[in-house]
């Protein structure tokens, strides 16, 4: 039998690769994460970056396009989703006329993420002059989650993470079935009309309120308000079935691992080393107890008992009504009432 020839290889291989390229095409045209190109103007919370939202990489890239826009900073805020909850309002309130602040938050942010943060800022020339960590109890025992979208660090702050890595995970995110319904849907079938609810809980959420570019703050007020006025209206019989609790939290564990104490100490050596005026406040969360007395030894005795603030013990730490969600998310009311229990 004759063998085919090297044209009729060359077609068929081309005819092959024709959907990649055109997958590679249609990504890079629209760059549904938003993280190929560099964009003047803040991303709204309606657009598709909010389905593979990696606050970290939001974060950065916020500080660096206010910073472009002539808004210099030097009081930041640090840690997972739940420092959102923290206004930079009632922040400045403990800080010096003038400071000028922002959130660099990260979801599911580690003890290494903080401290990849406070040396970016240092090489990056930002002096920082003064930081609040909100270093919940579960950052301890997290690892750096490199390899998933929503929680890996961006290359800009950490060398453990190349710029080929960091795009190669969101094309494979790109590729999922689940995002390409979702872009068939909101693109082509039914423009008009809102897809995120097809992928929530995969690839982030699409339901954030406002967005304030200056702060890098996402805002509920509208959830905020309802509690406000009338908590039962939020706080129905079946969110509280949810937001489970215990009466008398205990102690957990021991939660600092060998490498988090590692990333501990590189952090305490770089806020000292930037002589920068620095917080940690460690929040309650619902139904997790409180901190362990050995963690929490070793923290003051790495950052001082100046510095170092529990307040997982608060009496708020069991009032469901603290809460917004399951996960445990501090109301803004409670944060900031923790918040000026804690700081000076």
């Amino acid at each position: 039998m004759q063998q085919p020839s090297l044209r009729y290889f060359i077609v068929r291989t081309f005819i092959a690769v024709i959907p990649v390229i055109v997958f590679v095409a249609v990504y890079a045209a629209i760059d549904p994460f938003k993280v190929i190109y560099r964009y003047d103007e803040p991303i709204s919370s309606t657009d598709s970056i909010q389905l593979g939202r990696n606050a970290g990489f939001i974060s950065i890239k916020a500080l660096e396009r206010n910073m472009r826009a002539g808004r210099e900073y030097d009081s930041f805020i640090l840690g997972s989703s739940m420092s959102g909850s923290f206004p930079v309002a009632e922040w400045k309130k403990h800080l010096p006329e003038g400071a000028r602040a922002i959130h660099l938050d990260a979801a599911g942010e580690t003890v290494q993420g903080i401290a990849d943060k406070v040396r970016y800022l240092r090489d990056n020339g930002i002096k920082a002059k003064h930081i609040l960590i909100i270093m919940e109890v579960a950052s301890f025992e997290r690892i750096p989650k490199d390899a998933q979208i929503l929680f890996m660090r961006p290359p800009n702050i950490t060398s453990d993470v190349s710029w080929v890595q960091f795009h190669y995970q969101y094309f494979n995110a790109f590729k999922n079935p689940t995002f390409v319904k979702y872009l068939l849907y909101q693109y082509v079938l039914f423009p008009q009309e809102d897809a995120g609810g097809m992928i929530m809980g995969r690839f982030g959420t699409t339901d954030l309120e406002a967005h304030v570019d200056s702060t890098n703050e996402n805002l509920i007020s509208h959830i905020d308000s309802i509690i406000a006025i009338d908590p039962k209206k939020y706080y129905t019989p079946a969110r509280l079935r949810h937001n489970e609790y215990t009466d008398l939290p205990t102690a957990i564990g021991t939660s600092i691992r060998p490498e988090t104490e590692r990333s501990l100490v590189e952090l305490a050596h770089l806020l000292k080393e930037g002589d920068i005026d620095y917080h940690i406040i460690i929040p309650p969360r619902l139904n997790r107890g409180y901190l362990s007395s050995y963690d929490l030894g070793l923290l003051i005795e790495m950052f001082g008992a100046e510095r170092v603030h529990d307040m997982t013990r608060h009496p708020l730490s069991t009032e469901p009504c603290a809460y917004y969600d399951p996960a445990s998310h501090l109301t803004t009311a409670t944060s900031i009432t923790i918040m000026h229990e804690a700081l000076p």
